[in-house]
């Protein structure tokens, strides 16, 4: 969980990967305070002031946020269409949008969670460092066991194919293999990868444990501050090969995305009109949802 509490409202977003947007878009506050109090234990009262928080932060997102994904993806849309080859500048800056767009939900979600935020006790922050612990052993499974096994690296080649798969369809067997050498690539990072969630996970219990009993203002601020700066990682290994690392996997999107197969291309438009229209039909219409 890389922004703990506070990414788990931004997944409000992310539902839109869900068959039926809509449906899940509707039902994401009672999702999100079901996932909530599984890291927590709420209280009753801290669980009713979570769920009038999760409501303001819904009809915060549907007002402000829907309309600018609505815009970014019909803009992205209508680029497909231009003969000009992609760059792997262009793809940071693409990735830069979506970067953009999650820092303004973590300082909405730091605004809305920062009454509960100074309710926590100590019981509830030891939950949350428990499920943390019991992630990272999960990573370490998935990620660090024999990580040059052909069991792992196939494991890793698939999670990369799907990513892209999703967005484009039936992949070529050029691009598969630029996936695949990108994962096999990426995969040296993992470790570095375990540290820097580690780092960030102490980081927000440092956080959460100094607003106990605060107000609400500072409370808002510390938790801005800590989403911030997750922009910039941690661990200096990381921070080293930053640069380096994104610009391999631009370089690598960049060549998929100017392999376009014509089918491909029509299934990339597609997706990216239908999001773009939902996101449209919902902004307008949005009635906040009374959550049980």
């Amino acid at each position: 969980m890389s922004r703990s509490l506070i990414a788990l409202l931004i997944c409000a977003a992310s539902l839109a990967s869900c068959s039926s947007i809509k449906i899940a878009y509707n039902y994401a506050p009672n999702y999100l305070s079901y996932r909530l109090n599984t890291y927590f234990n709420l209280d009753s009262q801290q669980q009713e002031l979570l769920d009038a928080e999760l409501i303001d932060f819904s009809n915060w997102h549907s007002a402000k946020a829907l309309p600018q994904y609505t815009r970014t993806l019909q803009q992205w849309s209508e680029r497909l269409d231009e003969k000009k080859s992609f760059t792997p500048e262009e793809v940071v800056l693409m990735y830069q949008q979506v970067q953009d767009a999650l820092l303004e939900l973590s300082l909405q979600a730091a605004k809305q969670l920062a009454p509960i935020a100074i309710t926590l006790k100590t019981s509830q922050t030891t939950r949350l460092r428990n499920r943390f612990e019991t992630e990272n052993k999960e990573y370490a499974e998935n990620y660090l066991k024999d990580p040059t096994s052909s069991s792992t690296r196939k494991k890793h080649h698939t999670r990369m194919l799907k990513r892209y798969e999703d967005w484009l369809g039936s992949l070529t067997e050029q691009q598969k293999t630029s996936l695949t050498q990108l994962s096999d690539r990426r995969a040296a990072t993992f470790s570095l990868w375990a540290t820097e969630r580690q780092l960030r996970q102490e980081a927000l219990l440092d956080t959460l444990e100094a607003q106990r009993a605060k107000d609400a203002g500072q409370a808002e601020l510390a938790l801005a501050e800590y989403t911030k700066s997750l922009s910039d990682y941690r661990n200096p290994e990381l921070v080293r090969q930053q640069d380096s690392l994104r610009k391999d996997w631009a370089i690598t999107t960049a060549a998929v995305l100017n392999s376009l197969t014509p089918v491909q291309t029509r299934h990339l438009k597609g997706k990216l009109r239908d999001y773009a229209n939902d996101f449209a039909s919902l902004s307008p219409t949005r009635i906040a949802q009374t959550v049980k």
